[in-house]
Formats: structure tokens, C-alpha cells, sequence
């Protein structure tokens, strides 16, 4: 009774503050939907956007407003209304823009557009910079949907778990408000105070309050769409790539507008097409409709729309009100658009910000975010519902809920886990359990079976176990148990080791991780050569190229971030080292003058390995400066900044303990980063040195190895050397420095060359170079062409060895093959 008689009072207190509801349709007069059209309160920042259907809806207090609807290309309508009570209705019916375009006074032969687009060039960094600094409250609704899908992908049957047999569907629906803050040139920040996934009540919606500015000379669209970004039709040098058109002007609030049709001058540059109003006498953008495309360079996606309205703030500064981003695909069958909706609000354009404003969080989710009513998101979201998308929410709720039966999880799990011919073979059969929150994944045959000269046919199944701790979806706690055999029918042995690990952190990640048993390594222990790859060289080309023995082993690691950018390592590992000595000379086509050579690097020594037993420890530290990270409500992530990564190592064989041999203690520092030349493509480096300090006694697999490669099939670009013999230059020098640079030029050159252009393959350069002290030095430059079929590349690589052309061949490898953290144990 107590709570009833708070709900009733509260009801009544509440009462005088309950507004009256607006809502109705946007169309032309021709009916014609107009999706996301703006409406804001006359001569406040009041406003809210119509949905993909042209459906509004928004509660105001009683009174007299004057209502303005706005949308692109379209006269702006005012209307008047009084609020009470009751609910009103409202719809507008939009006019199509009459332009007033008198007879075209040709300068030169030149339209009149270049004239305003030059003024707007002009005053571009004067708009440019009222909207440095400022901070706003923003609604974003993110919908991403499908029109079509394959019934399988990689021979697994696409099934999304929704219920829906249909090939339209809702595929991600979410909501959020955020408060966005800006200090530009370098400081952002976004705080989210509420977010709602349809289907997940403990879900965080995607915030993207990011203002694509047209006032940028380089426009940054995320780094996967074009790491060079995209032209501004009003950049400095926007004349250079775009051609202009006056389509003709209008008034409004006794201003003149001009729209301008913007036409790229050349296919394939990252340009923009559409159009952009500009204000005359101010010469700022009033709204503008932009397309991107495959022709624009841009990757990932086929289109994206953008639709940008403006807004006074007061006469002299006018602020974005509204920014609608349109995405399309189509890829392996799947045909998927969206919208992403963002609506900004309560405007301050000379916030004060404090020391604590902004820090190295630059996304924050409160703890109550995703904690909110239903009630609060009807009053609070400025943008109506479609009737689809509340039953997409309804249906999706309750499916999560009944996910939650043991039953449902039971079958779920069941529908999961069906054995496949291509799981089997290719990918790896996993089985899952929803309700024990659990996955057992096992290798595939592809892995497990390998061969060569030292073991013979090899069988190495490997068994994974993995369980998520807690039931938040985007809780890190989870524990790992991984036992795996190898057998090899030459030589007769059979191994077997297992691996624990263990990662929590309710702030920043820690792992610990513990592995024993015995297994086979290669003599460098970081496994530059594929297990595939040489089983392919061994039968065709009748070549060994990986080196290995056995040890019996114990290792141990544990693994800090610390914040700032920071993070750590500590790590040991006991190896009980036995020779590993060729068994069979069986290969599919044998040579009579070829044989495979001994099982281990016979480049720097005569014999094999003796016995022996090495305890080495190592502690390292990883720094990247200005790291910045997302803050949700139990844990944060490093998502990095722009500046280089610093790693340290430190090395020590330990004699005595365990019995170990071992008596050596050595170095190693590394820097990598990537420079964004925008227009001209990407820079990838990675800079290195390192050397023994105690080398008393270092036995062969303690030796600093060089990532070496003898296959055509290229390694990873930025942590080996292409044509590199793979043991040929292992040392123990007190010094060694290397350096890899590679230069992608994103498109740059090839998008001018007729007939290549359309290919939109890049071309790539760079260079591999090591220095041993007091020994040689080796280089290798290569030039290639990268994005291939979007995936592969092609390098042409010529080696130097102190100062003399020493080899040349071709590599062929996958784009974005990267590279190795330094920190890693091998």
C-alpha cells in the first residue's frame, strides 16, 4: 500500500510537468515519404528528426510554438500551434525547392558555382573554427538491415537465432544519448548516459556523435573505409578535383541559398558527389547531401549516404542539428543497409572544461546506461519509433528472456553444434554451451595432419576449452584448459603438453598463463615457418625447412596493462632440449641430386644439439603514449592513438637452476607505429636493436634469430625478411639493429592510370635491413601491388648483403599481414 500511495502521488506531482503530444507525418506533395526530415521550436535548440518512415513525435509543455520542418531541397514550412493536453497531430507536406535561377552570366565560361565556392573556400577556416570547442548532448540510432543472405557461408547454414525465416530483417537496432565534449585540435571525448540494444538488456549501443566536417580540408571516415580520407568539396584545393554546377538559389529567413551539384572530375579519387547549399553573404554550408562510392576509392562498403542539416545558434555561428549516415554492402551473398541517426542538442559553444573533462578516456559508458526504463526512452528519444522497429525490440526482448530457459539454451546449443564436412576439414569443429556458457573446440584435419623428415607423418590433435565466468556479455573473466598430443609414425614419439590461462580485470586486462609437457619446437622458438607450408615443401620440393627438437618443458606468464598506455610482462620458461635427428626420406617426388638436409641449421654449425637443459626469465614492458581507451561499466580497452609502440626485453639464462645450462643475458628494444599521409597513403615501421650482454654459454636456440623466408608464399611484412635464409645470420653479436619500412600508397598514382584505376589494386614499397656488429649487414627492397581482388598482394624483392646484389625473387602474400607483439613468449 505504501508503494501505491508513493506511485499515486508521484503521479500527481508529476502531472503539471506532462506535455502535451505532437506528432505526424513529413512528406512532399506528392506523398512521398521524407526520412529523418528536421523539426526544431522556433527560436530555441528544442527540436527532433522524423524517422526512416517521416513519422514524428515529440511532447511539449502547454503554450504557443512555432514549428519549422526542414529537409534538404525542400522550402523550409513554419507553422503555428497552441499545446494543451491533448494530443496533436501535425503533418507537413514540404515543397519542392523552386529555384530561381535567372539567366547563367558565364565568366570566362565558368558557372556562377565556382564563384560561391570560392568565397566558401575562403571563410572555410573562419566556420572552421566556431566549432572547435564545444560540447552538446547527441541521440544516436543506429539500424542496420539486411534485404537478402546466402542459406550457407563457408558451408555453415546462416541462421540468426531471431525466429525470422525471412530474408528482410532487423539484423542490429540501437539507441543511445550521449554527451559529447570537444577541445579540438586533439581532445574528444564521448560519455554515454544511456543506451539500448534491441535483444540485449545488458547490450551497449554503438555512440558515433562524430561530425563529419565539411570545413575539414581531409575528411576522416573511420581508417577501414580509406586511410587516405576523402576530399572536401570546399578544401583548399577542392578546385583541383571537382567540378561545380549551379542547379539555382532560394530564400530563406531573408537569406539567399544557393544549391550547388558537386561532380567529381575523375573516377577513382576519394571524392564526393551530390550536393551542398551554401549561404550567400555568410558563405557557410546550410545542409548538404553527399555519396561515396566504390568509385570514391572507398573500401568496405559500396555506398554511403551522408545527409548534414545546419542550424543558427545565434546570427553569427550556425551548428550541425542533424547527421544521417546511410551505409550499403553487398558481399558473399549478404545484402545489408542501414541508417545511423544522430541529433544534436543543447549546444554550448564556450563550455568551460576542467583538468578532469578530458583524460585518456575518450568513450565512456555510465553504469546505470544501459539500465533505463521504458518510459524514459518514450519521453527522451527525439526520434520516433517505426512500427517495425518497436516489434523488432518487443520480439527480441522477449526472445532474450527466453534464452534464459535451460531448454531453450539446450536446443539452441544443439543447433549449433552440428558436425560438418568443412568444420572437420578446414575450419576447426567447435561445440558450445549457452548455458554453461563453455566452448570445446578441436583443430582441424587440415592441422592436425602435417609431415616431415624428422617425425614422418605427423598427428597433432589439439583440444581447447574455454568458459566465460560471468553472464555479462562483456565481461573478460574466462578460463582456458588446452591439452594437445603430437605423434610422428617415423620416428615413433609420442608428445604431450597443457596449457592453462586465465584472464580477468575489471579495469585493465590481466592474464596469467601456465604450459608444460613435451612438444617439438623450432630452433628459433617464435615458429616463423607454418607447420602447412612445410609439409608442402617437404613432399613436392623434397625441403625441410623447419628446424626442430624436443624438450621437455614448463613455462609460465603473467601479463599486466597498467593504464596510460602501459603494460607489462613477466615470464619463465625450463626446457629440458633433446636433438632431433631425420628419420625417412619419403617426399612425393624425389630427385636423385636432391636430398633434405639435417634437422638443424647446418647454415652456422656441423652437428646437431647435445642434451641439455636451459632456465631462462624475462621481463618486459610496453608503452604507447597518449594511448586512449573505452571505459565501460567493468573493465577499460586500449584502442591506442596515433603515436609509436616502445618494448623492452630483458633476457636472463639462469645457471644452476634446474639444473640449467644456461648462462646469457640479452636485450631487445623495438618501435612501431604507422604514419597517416592521408592523400598519399600509409607508412608502417617497425625499428629495432638488440645484443647479448653475458653470452658465457648460449646454446642454439637461445641465439637471436632474424625472421627469415625461402617460400614464395610471403611472411608477415613487418617482422621478417623476404629472402632471408632462415638460420643463415642467427648470432650472439653484443649488437644488432634492424628496420622495416613499408610504404602503401592507398591508391595514390594507380587511381590516374587508365584501365588500372578501376582494378583500384595499390602500389607498395619499402625496404628490410639488419646490421650484426662487427659482422654484415643485409638489405632488401621489394615494390609490389597490394589489394589485389581486395585481398592479395604481390612483391617483387631484390636483397643486397654487404653492399652486393645477392638474390632477387617474386612473394605472394594476404593484405594487412601483420606482425608479431614483441612482448609475446614464444
Amino acid at each position: 500500500m505504501r508503494y501505491l500511495l508513493l506511485f499515486v502521488i508521484a503521479g500527481f506531482l508529476a502531472f503539471p510537468s506532462i506535455a502535451g503530444r505532437v506528432s505526424g507525418t513529413i512528406t512532399d506533395t506528392e506523398g512521398k515519404i521524407l526520412p529523418y526530415a528536421s523539426l526544431f521550436i522556433k527560436g530555441t535548440n528544442k527540436g527532433t528528426n522524423a524517422n526512416s518512415e517521416g513519422k514524428y513525435a515529440f511532447q511539449l509543455a502547454p503554450g504557443e510554438y512555432t514549428l519549422v520542418c526542414q529537409y534538404v531541397g525542400y522550402k523550409k514550412e513554419e507553422k503555428l500551434i497552441t499545446v494543451s493536453e491533448t494530443d496533436i497531430v501535425l503533418d507537413f507536406r514540404l515543397v519542392l525547392l523552386e529555384m530561381m535561377l535567372g539567366e547563367v552570366v558565364l565568366k570566362n565560361g565558368e558557372d556562377p558555382a565556382y564563384a560561391i565556392i570560392r568565397n566558401a573556400i575562403k571563410k572555410r577556416t573562419y566556420h572552421q573554427k566556431q566549432s572547435d570547442r564545444f560540447q552538446c548532448e547527441v541521440y544516436t540510432k543506429g539500424q542496420l538491415r539486411l534485404r537478402d543472405y546466402p542459406k550457407k557461408f563457408f558451408g555453415q547454414k546462416v541462421d540468426f537465432e531471431d525466429g525470422d525465416t525471412s530474408k528482410k530483417k532487423i539484423i542490429y537496432l540501437a539507441e543511445t544519448i550521449s554527451n559529447y565534449y570537444v577541445d579540438k585540435p586533439n581532445k574528444e571525448k564521448v560519455e554515454v548516459i544511456s543506451s539500448k540494444v534491441s535483444g540485449q538488456s545488458d547490450g551497449l549501443g554503438l555512440a558515433v556523435p562524430r561530425i563529419f566536417s565539411l570545413y575539414d580540408n581531409n575528411i576522416q571516415i573511420g581508417s577501414n573505409l580509406n586511410p587516405r580520407g576523402f576530399i572536401s568539396p570546399i578544401s583548399d584545393n577542392a578546385l583541383n578535383y571537382y567540378r561545380y554546377k549551379l542547379e539555382g538559389t532560394f530564400l530563406e529567413d531573408g537569406k539567399q541559398v544557393s544549391r550547388i551539384k558537386i561532380i567529381p572530375k575523375r573516377k577513382y579519387e576519394p571524392l564526393f558527389s551530390g550536393y551542398i547549399n551554401i549561404v550567400e553573404d555568410d558563405w557557410r554550408i546550410h545542409s548538404s547531401d553527399l555519396l561515396l562510392t566504390r568509385q570514391s576509392q572507398m573500401e568496405q562498403l559500396d555506398t554511403l549516404r551522408i545527409v548534414q542539416m545546419f542550424r543558427p545558434l545565434n546570427q553569427d555561428e550556425w551548428f550541425i542539428f542533424s547527421q544521417v549516415i546511410y551505409p550499403a554492402i553487398r558481399m558473399f551473398g549478404f545484402d545489408a543497409y542501414g541508417s545511423f541517426v544522430n541529433i544534436y542538442s543543447n549546444v554550448n559553444t564556450a563550455p568551460v572544461f576542467d583538468k578532469k573533462t578530458f583524460d585518456r578516456t575518450v568513450l565512456k559508458y555510465t553504469d546505470s546506461s544501459n539500465k533505463k526504463s521504458t518510459a524514459y526512452w518514450e519521453k527522451s528519444r527525439p526520434v520516433s519509433l517505426m512500427e517495425e522497429e518497436v516489434m523488432d525490440y518487443k520480439r527480441k526482448d522477449s526472445l532474450e528472456q527466453a534464452r534464459k530457459d535451460p531448454r531453450y539454451l539446450d536446443s539452441l546449443s544443439k543447433a549449433r553444434n552440428k558436425v560438418t564436412l568443412m568444420n572437420v576439414i578446414l575450419l576447426g569443429q567447435t561445440f558450445q554451451s549457452q548455458r554453461k556458457r563453455t566452448t570445446l573446440g578441436f583443430n582441424s584435419l587440415m592441422e592436425q595432419v602435417n609431415f616431415n623428415p624428422a617425425e614422418g607423418l605427423v598427428l597433432n590433435p589439439v583440444v581447447t576449452w574455454t568458459k566465460r565466468l560471468d553472464s555479462s556479455t562483456f565481461s573478460r573473466r574466462n578460463i582456458f584448459v588446452s591439452p594437445a598430443v603430437r605423434y610422428g609414425f617415423s620416428n615413433g614419439h609420442l608428445n604431450g603438453h597443457l596449457t592453462l590461462g586465465y584472464t580477468y580485470g575489471k579495469k585493465y586486462v590481466s592474464s596469467i598463463s601456465l604450459s608444460g609437457g613435451k612438444r617439438v619446437f623450432q630452433f628459433n622458438n617464435n615458429s616463423p615457418i607454418s607447420e602447412r607450408g612445410n609439409t608442402i615443401s617437404c613432399l613436392i620440393s623434397e625441403e625441410n625447412r623447419i628446424k626442430s627438437y624436443e624438450a621437455v618443458y614448463f613455462r609460465g606468464s603473467y601479463r599486466q596493462g597498467l593504464g596510460s598506455g602501459f603494460s607489462w610482462v613477466a615470464a619463465f620458461q625450463y626446457q629440458d632440449r633433446m636433438p632431433l635427428e631425420n628419420t625417412t626420406d619419403y617426399t612425393w617426388r624425389d630427385k636423385t641430386d636432391k636430398a633434405y638436409t639435417p634437422n638443424f641449421p647446418d647454415e652456422i654449425v656441423s652437428e646437431n644439439i647435445k642434451r641439455h637443459q636451459a632456465f631462462t626469465a624475462l621481463v618486459g614492458i610496453r608503452w604507447q603514449p597518449g594511448a586512449r581507451y573505452i571505459e565501460l561499466p567493468d573493465r577499460k580497452i586500449s584502442i591506442g592513438s596515433k603515436n609509436p609502440v616502445f618494448s623492452l626485453q630483458y633476457i636472463q639464462g639462469l645457471k644452476g637452476f634446474w639444473g640449467s645450462d644456461a648462462e646469457f643475458s640479452k636485450w631487445k628494444f623495438n618501435i612501431s607505429g604507422n604514419v597517416n599521409l592521408k592523400l598519399r597513403g600509409l607508412v608502417r615501421y617497425r625499428i629495432g636493436s638488440g645484443g647479448f650482454i653475458d653470452r658465457s654459454n648460449v646454446e642454439l636456440p637461445d641465439f637471436n634469430h632474424f625472421n627469415g623466408n625461402i617460400s614464395t608464399l610471403a611472411t608477415e611484412y613487418l617482422n621478417s625478411f623476404q629472402l632471408l635464409p632462415i638460420y643463415q645470420f642467427s648470432n650472439t653479436s653484443r649488437f644488432y639493429s634492424l628496420a622495416h619500412v613499408e610504404y602503401n600508397l592507398k591508391g595514390f598514382l594507380t587511381n590516374k592510370i587508365p584501365g588500372i584505376r578501376k582494378l583500384n589494386v595499390y602500389l607498395v614499397t619499402g625496404a628490410n635491413a639488419f646490421y650484426i656488429k662487427n659482422a654484415t649487414n643485409y638489405l632488401e627492397y621489394f615494390i609490389g601491388v597490394d589489394n589485389i581482388f581486395k585481398r592479395i598482394r604481390v612483391d617483387f624483392v631484390q636483397s643486397y648483403l654487404d653492399g652486393k646484389s645477392w638474390s632477387n625473387g617474386f612473394r605472394i602474400g594476404l593484405t594487412g599481414f601483420g606482425g608479431r607483439r614483441e612482448d609475446d613468449w614464444p
